[in-house]
């Protein structure tokens, strides 16, 4: 979810650096969707270095060490430990459209992944008036994965490099496919194949069937981070951090 969060704030920015060269546009014999479209993909090239400056370490892939795991509600508990975490094809999204409109102040965009997936080496304790430990090798993969929306922001008087804000973020979530491969949930194999279609059923309906709740809640959570890293920043300054240079 970080990193749609983070996809979301680089075409808002985008956005920002297109109207910046609007006036020009004629002369260039391009479009600001263009312009977008064109950030997103040196977007897809630095993501393999990171920006260590801001503390983004490489995402193509993202690895990740170690993470603990620590859920309780009621009698449901879930504590466990991820070790090698490797995130792939976050980088490898096609962007399906790209619509940008200076008159409405807005975005419209369609992203596809076609495979973002995670591995991992686990080891979980699990239990709702039971106890149940495992451990393992898993796989998860979301195939076609489809985010839609739109970007809404507004700026201040013309001239001004400090007044850009997002007013609000429209993110809408569906995907086509789930594939779970979870060692160990059963030392029998057929049934820990079950398992794991149940794993894929719980996810294919948690993100399509609750695609409001997901945009209500990036929206509320999501809008008022991204204009906390905006913050005083030039349009120079956010075009820079997008490409990986520019000032802090």
């Amino acid at each position: 979810m970080k990193f749609l969060s983070l996809l979301v704030i680089i075409a808002a920015l985008a956005a920002c650096q297109g109207a910046e060269v609007a006036e020009s546009l004629d002369a260039q014999q391009r479009s600001v969707s263009s312009i977008i479209v064109d950030t997103l993909e040196d977007l897809k090239v630095q993501m393999a270095d990171g920006w260590p400056e801001y503390g983004i370490p490489s995402l193509a892939p993202l690895e990740i060490s170690h993470k603990d795991m620590n859920y309780a509600t009621g009698e449901v508990f879930a504590n466990g430990e991820f070790d090698d975490i490797v995130v792939r094809g976050l980088n490898e999204f096609e962007i399906k459209s790209m619509e940008y409109s200076l008159l409405f102040s807005r975005i419209r965009y369609e992203f596809v992944f076609a495979s973002l997936n995670v591995s991992t080496q686990y080891k979980a304790d699990v239990g709702a008036g039971y106890h149940l430990a495992r451990d393992g090798g898993a796989f998860l993969a979301l195939e076609n994965l489809r985010i839609t929306g739109q970007v809404r922001y507004s700026t201040g008087i013309v001239g001004s490099n400090n007044n850009f804000r997002i007013r609000d973020l429209q993110v809408n979530i569906s995907v086509d496919n789930v594939v779970s491969n979870i060692e160990n949930l059963s030392k029998y194999r057929i049934m820990n194949r079950k398992l794991n279609q149940i794993v894929e059923e719980f996810i294919d309906l948690t993100i399509n069937e609750n695609t409001e709740l997901i945009a209500d809640w990036i929206d509320s959570t999501v809008t008022p981070i991204c204009n906390e890293l905006i913050g005083d920043r030039s349009l120079s300054d956010l075009l820079g951090l997008i490409t990986g240079g520019g000032s802090n």
